[in-house]
């Protein structure tokens, strides 16, 4: 969908100011011009704008007050500033006060363009991030669950049925779909929820350690034992232990599991006395345990203790309108951390996240963010920052028609939330966008983006 971007072109030069509105005006934005600050002032309070050119220096007020009325009345619109006069102070002051980017005189018509145009990318992604961070926070209970297509709300609902719920859980789902953040969720929600959560990975740990790390020793039951010492398996009483990739235990290790948990106690490595302990069993594995069991790799009477209650995890591309949520929080997570503002994705970018198979699921699409976060030179993720399809070597972007079908499916996803959202407060935008957490300028902005008016909204 193409939308016309406004623009206030704050410039008291008429000869420069026409010949910069030319050139916008051919490039398909709506100019707005103003010929001093105290002209721009009643258009910032009066239009809705998607961003401010001003001039450094002007008669009855310079760039910087164009720049404090915007970020007074209009704070989230970008604001690029032109002047003849650069100096490394007035560039850091500027930047400071929340300039998106300079402009040298004298500049040619495409250096102005290809200005304009990565502020309004930047614009763009960032408006999109404030949204999908809002969308995403699906569950206020489950904060690190993030997503809102049919599949994760089905999952949800399956977490919040089965917790309270006393028995064992098994979890399955593919590598990387997110089953230890489904545990810690089944965990929180049941009756133990306020009891310790132990965790062992069964296929990280070395077949000789797996018993002792799981029922504890005693001291002197093998080299090294100085001292005796719990296992996880007591170290979960009163809550729950989580088995990852449980698969993976030994038979021997199988047969003290079933005997702990039907007798419920455990017994140290050198040791002949049993402790009881009250533990929930919750385990987690990739693979089929069925299919493992008539293989002879894993216990029949184990798996039916461990599956009394069964979740499955879905793996990411039977949920690919999650993927732009899920990308946004990762973004957050890393610009926290490097302590780096990068405003968002670009719509190729995410289009191209969306058309990706997974196959690696959330864990994959984690690492791409991180890639790509790497990657970009500038203050928005591109396409060209996506590398897909293992470290040594990306995919090419879709094909053409899928990424159309998949850019409309991207607008028809966030259209359908806005509404939501906007229905919720009766249309009222100022309240919806409270509510949001964005400022109302920014809410229209993807209103008109998304052609969302009034008509739109069944209040």
């Amino acid at each position: 969908m193409n939308i016309t971007e406004r623009i206030l072109l704050v410039e008291d030069d008429e000869v420069m100011r026409d010949s910069c509105r030319q050139v916008l005006e051919a490039a398909g934005h709506d100019v707005i011009e103003a010929g001093s600050a105290r002209d721009a002032e009643p258009i910032l309070l009066r239009d809705e704008l998607d961003l401010v050119i001003t001039d450094l220096r002007m008669p009855h007020g310079g760039g910087q007050e164009v720049l404090r009325m915007v970020k007074s009345a209009c704070p989230d619109v970008p604001v690029v500033l032109i002047t003849a006069y650069p100096s490394v102070d007035s560039a850091i002051e500027a930047f400071r006060g929340g300039v998106s980017d300079y402009l040298l005189k004298p500049f040619t018509g495409d250096q102005l363009v290809d200005t304009i145009d990565r502020a309004l990318m930047g614009k763009r992604a960032r408006d999109r991030s404030t949204l999908l961070r809002q969308m995403g926070a699906s569950a206020a209970d489950m904060p690190e669950m993030v997503g809102t297509s049919e599949a994760f709300h089905a999952l949800l609902a399956s977490i919040r049925r089965l917790a309270p719920m006393e028995g064992g859980v098994l979890i399955q789902g593919e590598t990387g779909s997110g089953k230890e953040i489904v545990a810690r969720a089944v965990h929180r929600f049941s009756r133990r929820g306020g009891g310790p959560m132990t965790v062992l990975n069964c296929a990280a740990i070395p077949e000789s350690l797996i018993e002792a790390e799981l029922f504890g020793y005693d001291k002197g039951a093998f080299t090294g034992a100085t001292a005796s010492k719990r296992g996880l398996f007591e170290e979960a009483d009163g809550g729950s232990l989580f088995l990852d990739e449980v698969a993976e235990l030994t038979l021997a290790a199988q047969a003290k599991l079933l005997r702990s948990i039907e007798e419920k106690a455990v017994r140290h490595v050198g040791s002949v006395a049993d402790r009881q302990v009250d533990a929930r069993i919750i385990a987690a594995t990739h693979k089929d345990l069925a299919a493992e069991v008539k293989e002879g790799r894993f216990r029949e009477d184990l798996l039916y203790r461990l599956a009394i209650l069964e979740v499955r995890v879905p793996p990411l591309r039977e949920r690919a309108e999650d993927v732009p949520l899920l990308a946004a929080k990762f973004l957050d997570q890393l610009c926290e951390q490097a302590d780096r503002q990068v405003l968002g994705f670009t719509d190729d970018a995410i289009v191209l996240l969306m058309e990706h198979s997974w196959p690696g699921n959330v864990r994959e699409l984690q690492n791409a963010v991180q890639k790509a976060f790497a990657q970009a030179d500038g203050n928005v993720i591109q396409a060209t920052d996506v590398v897909l399809g293992g470290a040594l070597g990306g995919t090419a972007p879709p094909a053409a028609p899928a990424s159309e079908r998949r850019t409309v499916a991207l607008a028809d996803f966030e259209r359908r939330h806005v509404i939501e959202a906007l229905e919720r407060h009766d249309g009222n935008v100022t309240h919806t966008a409270k509510a949001l957490g964005v400022h109302r300028t920014t809410l229209q902005r993807v209103m008109k983006r998304l052609g969302i008016t009034s008509e739109s909204v069944h209040r």
